[in-house]
């Protein structure tokens, strides 16, 4: 690739070579360290490339081998520059728009969130606005690394997050679990693991620590785990040694949760007009520039908003975005669900309920809800199994208790 392109910015010919003697000829351009490359035999002759450097020290070996040089075409920079001598303008705008797009490459246009379910894009944006983080930035300015941590810290629900930077587009890939972001401990300080949540521990792997639980237990918040504090017994049984370690562990727990839901059976329909109206604007940068629409506003409308971002490749977005706002007008109409249509609404509120459980780590073991239709309410109510981790860091009470001599020992004393 490299040298393709260092071809075209020196030019080269492609020529046809034949006469009394081309493999002498060929000889000395090997002698003379003349480079030709892509040669092929054309019936007696030879077709092949050489440099416009090299095609100008052609000329005494041509005369020496009494060899026959034709030029069949013309490759590379110095040729297009030499076809538009006359049309400086032209080339002086290519050579700008070349400069342009170089310049533009080095700054992010485009700021893309992936993964995010509680948290919505403008929040996420605006603390990224807020750290320095916007749209137009320098590529060089932006630090992966600090800009995860950073977002990890402001944000407890983020467990996971990563950053990315295609050409000039930078996405930030978030992955959120709001149950198990609890404060931690650091690595090289002691620590012991308590129970997030109530519940039965069903599986329990220590790596290192005192387990004060076992599989089986019922255990309630707050309570002990995993202590970091390891003792060492001499050989009477007693305590010979006490040191304190960072405990680690995969703690799992099962319990049963509740989950009741309702709504009305009767509701406010939405029907609509088929009456639209159609504006559009113009973002250049940070700066929005309304196209005006048509007419006025209607009493009761939504809207729907495409963008039309302009890029080049796949990921070099520019700083100019075209958008289209379209207000479909309706009006409100009383209406009710039928028994089947409610009780497929209570289903579906439900499995998106489990979904973004799931999502946030937890297990679903057992789902023991029902839907009723009981007058003008629909209920979904009972309870489901889950599975979830629980072990939470806490730094340990280090300080050793004091004990106290017996009294027949002060006495003698």
């Amino acid at each position: 690739m490299l040298t393709n392109i260092l071809k075209f910015i020196k030019g080269y010919v492609v020529i046809r070579l034949g006469g009394y003697a081309p493999e002498r000829f060929l000889n000395l351009c090997s002698h003379h360290h003349i480079i030709l490359w892509g040669m092929r035999s054309v019936g007696t002759e030879y077709e092949m490339c050489v440099s416009i450097g090299g095609f100008r020290r052609l000329r005494p070996l041509v005369r020496k081998t009494r060899t026959k040089v034709v030029i069949l075409e013309r490759h590379g920079l110095p040729f297009i520059l030499h076809r538009y001598r006359n049309r400086k303008l032209f080339a002086a705008g290519a050579v700008a728009g070349a400069v342009l797009l170089y310049v533009m490459s080095l700054f992010i246009w485009n700021i893309h969130i992936e993964g995010n379910y509680s948290l919505s894009d403008p929040v996420v944006l605006g603390y990224l606005e807020n750290i320095g983080i916007v749209h137009g930035m320098k590529k060089k300015d932006v630090h992966g690394e600090q800009i995860e941590e950073m977002l990890r810290e402001y944000f407890p629900e983020i467990t996971w997050t990563s950053v990315e930077m295609k050409g000039t587009r930078l996405i930030v890939h978030i992955q959120e679990n709001e149950d198990a972001a609890y404060d931690t401990v650091p690595d090289e300080e002691p620590a012991d693991l308590a129970a997030a949540d109530s519940g039965t521990i069903v599986s329990m792997i220590v790596r290192s620590g005192t387990p004060l639980v076992s599989e089986g237990m019922e255990v309630q918040e707050g309570d002990l785990l995993v202590s970091g504090k390891v003792e060492i017994l001499d050989d009477a049984g007693e305590v010979a040694e006490t040191h304190y370690v960072h405990a680690d562990a995969d703690v799992r727990i099962r319990r049963t949760e509740t989950y009741q839901e309702s709504f009305s059976m009767n509701y406010d329909k939405k029907v609509y007009t088929g009456r639209e109206k159609t504006s559009f604007y113009l973002v250049l940068g940070n700066k929005r520039i309304n196209a005006g629409g048509f007419g006025g506003a209607f009493e009761q409308s939504e809207s729907l908003t495409d963008e039309f971002p302009l890029k080049i490749t796949e990921n070099f977005y520019l700083p100019i975005v075209f958008g289209k706002n379209t207000e479909k007008e309706y009006f409100l109409e009383p209406a009710a669900y039928s028994e089947e249509e409610a009780k497929e609404k209570a289903e579906e509120e439900l499995n998106l309920f489990f979904r973004k459980m799931e999502n946030k780590g937890l297990q679903i073991i057992e789902n023991r809800v029902k839907i009723e239709v009981n007058g003008d309410l629909c209920t979904a109510a009972g309870t489901w199994v889950l599975e979830k981790e629980t072990a939470k860091e806490q730094t340990p009470d280090m300080t050793e208790p004091v004990q106290e001599e017996p009294a027949g020992e002060r006495e003698q004393t």
